[in-house]
């Protein structure tokens, strides 16, 4: 019987340049990019939180960071900052516990109109306060089917007695 032996030859395997990377795989400077872009958005352009990062200086740099198509991961992980950055934004105690901080802050200066404001506005956001308002409307389709009849018997004797249903003065207007 013969035998046969298979060799196997490891082959070094390259990464594609464009090959689908986590966030993960982040670069420090990719990843302190998206944070000062993140952390400072709408107070800095992305040339300026490219520059802070310690990239290169140029044009199109922070353009090609931010393509989905280039570097899905860079957008990625700026996505999942964005998200933790609203959500810390959304949270009702964290708001409540503000405006506890600044009426504190004008009691201590003795601004008591501000310290007042910040507890009317913190009763606002728990719901203390609540705006209504209504809206009525002379019309047929909003009213009860108890207002119609009295409305229409209210009608009927204005006709029976002659009475003018709709009242109105004329004013003669000369040229």
């Amino acid at each position: 019987m013969s035998s046969l032996a298979l060799t196997i030859i490891p082959h070094k395997i390259q990464k594609k340049k464009n090959s689908l990377k986590s966030t993960d795989e982040l670069t420090p400077k990719q990843k302190l990019f998206a944070e000062i872009y993140v952390a400072n958005f709408g107070k800095i352009t992305k040339q300026e939180a490219y520059e802070k990062a310690g990239f290169k200086v140029t044009s199109a740099g922070p353009s090609k960071l931010t393509n989905p198509n280039l570097n899905p991961h860079v957008c990625r992980y700026i996505e999942k900052l964005r998200t933790k950055e609203l959500n810390k934004y959304a949270d009702k105690l964290r708001h409540l516990k503000t405006y506890d901080y600044l009426q504190e802050k004008a009691v201590e200066k003795g601004q008591i109109g501000h310290a007042v404001n910040a507890e009317f506005r913190k009763g606002q956001a728990m719901g203390f306060y609540i705006d209504r308002k209504e809206i009525k409307t002379s019309s047929l389709e909003g009213m009860t089917r108890d207002d119609l009849e009295k409305r229409l018997a209210e009608l009927e004797s204005k006709i029976s007695s002659n009475a003018p249903i709709i009242e109105a003065t004329v004013i003669e207007v000369k040229d």
